[in-house]
C-alpha cells in the first residue's frame, strides 16, 4: 500500500512538473520585437525592391506599384514626376540601402545613375537620403510619402 501511495506521489509531482514546465518553455521564446501589424524591415525592402526594379526595368507600373498615390498628398504630380524621369533617361540604375525603420518611416540611402535618351545630354548621378513614409492599405504595405521628391526628377 505505501509503494502505492509513493508511485502516486512521485507521479502527481511528474504530472505537476511538466504542466509548470510548458508554460516556462513558451515564455522562454524571445518575444517578438514588433507586432504583426508595424512595418518591418522585411515590408521596407520588399516595396525598396519593387521600386528598384521598376526603375531598371523602365516600369512605371511597377515602380509604382510600391506607392499607394491615392493615399500620398500630391499623388498624381508624383505620377507625373516618374513619368517625365523614364521619358527623360534611357537607362536608370539605383540602388537602395536601407538605413533603419521606425514607426512607418524607411529610411534609406539612395543612389541614382541615369543616362538620358538624348545623347546630347550628359549621364547624371544623385545620391542622397530618402524618408519613405509607409501605411497599411487593404493591398498590403505601401508608400504613401518619400521626401525629398526631387530625387526623381
Amino acid at each position: 500500500m505505501r509503494a502505492f501511495q509513493f508511485a502516486s506521489a512521485v507521479l502527481m509531482v511528474m504530472v505537476l512538473l511538466l504542466s509548470l514546465s510548458s508554460p516556462a518553455q513558451e515564455s522562454a521564446r524571445p518575444p517578438s520585437t514588433e507586432p504583426s501589424n508595424a512595418f518591418a524591415e522585411s515590408a521596407a525592402s520588399k516595396l525598396l525592391g519593387q521600386m528598384a526594379e521598376g526603375l531598371q526595368s523602365h516600369s512605371e507600373k511597377k515602380m509604382l506599384s510600391a506607392f499607394d498615390l491615392s493615399l500620398m498628398d500630391g499623388g498624381p504630380t508624383f505620377k507625373e514626376q516618374v513619368t517625365a524621369l523614364f521619358n527623360q533617361y534611357e537607362f536608370i540604375r539605383v540602388h537602395f540601402k536601407l538605413v533603419e525603420v521606425k514607426e512607418n518611416v524607411a529610411v534609406v540611402n539612395a543612389e541614382l545613375d541615369v543616362t538620358p535618351a538624348d545623347p546630347a545630354n550628359p549621364s547624371q548621378h544623385k545620391n542622397i537620403q530618402l524618408r519613405l513614409t509607409a501605411a497599411k492599405t487593404p493591398a498590403g504595405w505601401k508608400f504613401i510619402d518619400v521626401q525629398p521628391r526631387a530625387f526623381f526628377s
